[in-house]
């Protein structure tokens, strides 16, 4: 049987062009010697303490892809 890896979720900070306001992207990253992203979502949170809790949240959880967007849904105000 496949043991099933650990995924890893990052929020790294982007700029958001049309006004200039910072704002965090989501990766959800698969395990292993050579991560791949497995979903990106971008604009998630403004504060890098609510991307840290989200990071904690989904790692803590191990959110799988696919219901990252449900997730986001029931976290964001």
């Amino acid at each position: 049987m496949k043991r099933r890896q650990k995924l890893r979720y990052v929020c790294t900070a982007q700029w958001i062009q049309e006004d200039g306001r910072k704002s965090y992207r989501l990766d959800v990253l698969s395990g292993g010697l050579k991560p791949r992203v497995l979903c990106a979502v971008s604009d998630v949170c403004a504060d890098e303490a609510r991307a840290r809790q989200l990071e904690a949240l989904l790692c803590r959880n191990q959110v799988s892809p696919k219901h990252i967007l449900d997730v986001l849904e029931d976290w964001l105000p």
